[in-house]
């Protein structure tokens, strides 16, 4: 019979399946109706919703509630990237579908007043972004060629239009993204993008001119060197507007296409917005804007930015020309389309609409005003996860606060459920990235969305953002670069002491756990020390050396990281966890998917094997078979679930105090430090109790290769 613990694991798991994500929220021009892509169980849609009348300032029409494929189709229909026409009746979207001839993807156009949809042209690939003029006369599509590879933040699979090739074919220039203008009266599609250069992400307002972050190289690798550039559509020629030191995301472009913007950040791009002047060539970086991930210039204040980002653990919105008058943030996660937040701004700018959730509040679609009374106060128009699930009702959110080794103040967030009867065993979770973040959410979904679930069935989970994650500024993002596995390393142990300061946490009950980067670190510390009694690594590069070399990202995550150079292998091999010792071995499970090009599944394997080979602890090993760097399939992530579940059963069970030890001397064990900051929960009004000073006691050891 399955554990009391286990149960409850797989029921969250499975209560997080049924949830329905609203993937970004449009509201229409004059600001009367949401388009709302919602990703389901089963497949993707379109939901249109009403603005209430008290925000709208008018009536509010009838809506089709949902949009689903035509009458008659066998196949289903995923539609996505909502775009409203100036008409605010008409929306443009994308339509895919998969058919005996492999898939079809459609530029499609919904009538919003009689429902009816028709196909405006076909796409020549799959469509990573739709852009419309201003005038509602043409579309701008970037499209990826089928076998386009694409990154961890959509799966490290490649793009597949079709079967896959037998053989699949690998050569320069292979798998391209360019832009494709369409003309919405007669369904013309034209490439317009520049010869020989891949696209990664692109602003437009119609006419000839686009901004876009470019390359010569067509795999991800490439985008970590990427540069602004202006783009002439009719000559389809660059013209390198900024070269940044870092990487760059979210252009946006005037509408009289003189002025651009973009952000210029690390590796997941969440940064600092650079504006440029496309006539003179001049660029100045906006000040005081901080991990800001979506810009759109306001057109009624010439030369002012609405932006939207990160804020610690919480989101925030603002406007340059405005800065005390329009500014908004809170401990919430603001969606869209690209996992990061952004906005969608009727005509007038008056409303907003975005995704929001909150610990406690499932995702909808929402919307407020942007100026006068009421402000930014957001109201929901969906209810596509009304009632809140009950297996989630009982799991609580804090924010917590401690000071790293050299004084650094880090954050986290801190998940439990139930009373509190003493020390409980902990699992620390860490996100990927790193230039990514734990943000107050619902239901945090990375690491295969184990922290609710863990939480519910009576760990204390925490989730660092230690230095290299996003919200608390460029500094602190960059703060990792040549120093990987170093200090975020050790920000991550101090969290550990703070909650054993605390009393909260049990140190002979801990467990680490990580997805992606986050899987590197897990690994780092259950080989370099004994503060772990369980590790479980997901989808993480755990030899750099071979990283560099076999995936889509290598040569440019480990060049903007400074790990190292494959002409000079040391630094790239020290680094690697497969090379890692210091601790006398922590039980280690390894999770991996089969397809994935961004951390190839080779990187579990010599994991694996290198664990095996020393013999000093229990390790396991489980690949999924067509999962890319996130998993997908349902049944293979509550199958992830039960196993990491079991393992971690089986390696914190209460053990007697006879057994303890102290930890084993490492490069990364911190020195004891104490406790600083104390806890709050999102409304800023409950603390935790703050930590003092005190050791950290480790697990205990057994035999080189038995139980510990």
């Amino acid at each position: 019979m399955p554990s009391t613990a286990a149960t409850v694991v797989r029921r969250v798991r499975e209560a997080m399946l049924r949830l329905v994500h609203p993937v970004e929220a449009r509201i229409s021009p004059d600001g009367r109706a949401v388009a709302v892509a919602a990703a389901g169980p089963e497949r993707a849609g379109l939901v249109l919703a009403p603005v209430p009348a008290a925000l709208s300032g008018g009536s509010t029409g009838a809506q089709p509630p949902v949009l689903r494929a035509p009458a008659g189709q066998d196949v289903p229909t995923d539609r996505h990237s909502p775009r409203w026409l100036p008409d605010s009746r008409t929306l443009l979207h994308i339509a895919e579908s998969s058919g005996p001839a492999g898939a079809e993807v459609r530029l499609a156009a919904l009538d919003t007043v009689s429902g009816t949809v028709r196909t405006v042209a076909q796409a020549p690939g799959a469509v990573e972004e739709l852009l419309l003029s201003d005038d509602g006369s043409q579309a701008l599509l970037l499209c990826a060629a089928d076998g386009a590879e694409r990154d961890g933040m959509h799966l490290g699979l490649p793009v597949r239009l079709g079967s896959v090739p037998a053989p699949e074919r690998f050569a320069p220039g292979a798998g391209r993204r360019s832009l494709h203008l369409v003309g919405l009266a007669d369904g013309s599609v034209r490439e317009v993008g520049p010869a020989g250069l891949t696209v990664w992400n692109v602003a437009w307002r119609g006419g000839t001119t686009a901004v876009a972050t470019v390359c010569e190289d067509t795999l991800p690798a490439g985008y970590y060197g990427a540069r602004f550039a202006a783009l002439d559509l009719d000559a389809r020629t660059a013209t390198t507007v900024y070269t940044p030191q870092g990487q760059l995301g979210a252009p946006a472009l005037a509408a009289d296409g003189r002025s651009a913007a973009v952000c210029e950040g690390i590796s997941i791009v969440a940064g600092r917005p650079v504006v440029a002047d496309l006539t003179t060539g001049d660029t100045a970086v906006v000040p005081g804007v901080e991990d800001a991930t979506w810009l759109r210039f306001d057109d009624s204040a010439p030369g002012t930015l609405w932006f939207a980002g990160w804020d610690g653990t919480g989101s925030r919105v603002g406007h340059t020309g405005r800065p005390s008058g329009t500014r908004w943030s809170g401990p919430a996660t603001l969606g869209g389309a690209g996992y990061q937040p952004e906005l969608s701004l009727s005509g007038d700018g008056l409303l907003a609409a975005t995704v929001l959730d909150a610990p406690g509040r499932p995702p909808e679609a929402v919307v407020a005003r942007t100026e006068g009374p009421g402000a930014w106060d957001w109201t929901s128009v969906t209810a596509l996860n009304t009632p809140a699930a009950p297996e989630l009702a009982g799991v609580r959110t804090e924010q917590t606060l401690w000071s790293a080794p050299d004084g650094r103040t880090v954050q986290g967030l801190v998940l439990s459920s139930g009373e509190s009867t003493g020390p409980r065993p902990l699992a620390v979770l860490v996100h990927g990235g790193p230039a990514w973040l734990w943000s107050a959410g619902y239901a945090p979904g990375d690491v295969l969305g184990l922290a609710p679930a863990l939480a519910a069935a009576g760990y204390l989970v925490l989730l660092p953002n230690p230095r290299g994650s996003s919200g608390r500024g460029l500094e602190h993002a960059r703060a990792v670069v040549g120093d990987i596995g170093g200090a975020d390393l050790d920000d991550v142990l101090s969290g550990v002491r703070h909650l054993a300061d605390a009393g909260l946490a049990d140190p002979d009950r801990t467990a680490v756990l990580g997805h992606s980067y986050g899987g590197f670190l897990a690994a780092q510390a259950a080989a370099r020390t004994d503060v772990f009694r369980a590790a479980v690594v997901v989808s993480a590069p755990t030899d750099w050396l071979s990283f560099t070399h076999t995936s889509n990202i290598g040569g440019g995550y480990d060049r903007t990281y400074a790990i190292g150079e494959p002409d000079a292998p040391q630094e790239l091999i020290r680094r690697s966890p497969v090379f890692a010792r210091g601790g006398s071995g922590t039980p280690t499970l390894i999770v991996h998917g089969s397809a994935d090009r961004v951390t190839p599944v080779g990187q579990a394997h010599e994991l694996y094997r290198s664990l095996l080979r020393t013999g000093r602890a229990p390790v396991e090993l489980y690949v999924y078979p067509g999962e890319g760097h996130e998993f997908t399939d349902g049944g293979h992530l509550l199958d992830a679930a039960d196993r990491v579940e079991q393992w971690l059963a089986a390696h914190l069970a209460p053990r007697p105090a006879a057994a303890h030890r102290t930890a084993v001397p490492g490069d990364a064990s911190p020195e004891p430090i104490p406790g600083t900051a104390s806890t709050a929960g999102p409304d800023g009004d409950t603390p935790l109790e703050p930590s003092g000073p005190a050791t950290l006691r480790t697990a205990s050891a057994g035999p080189a290769g038995g139980e510990r």
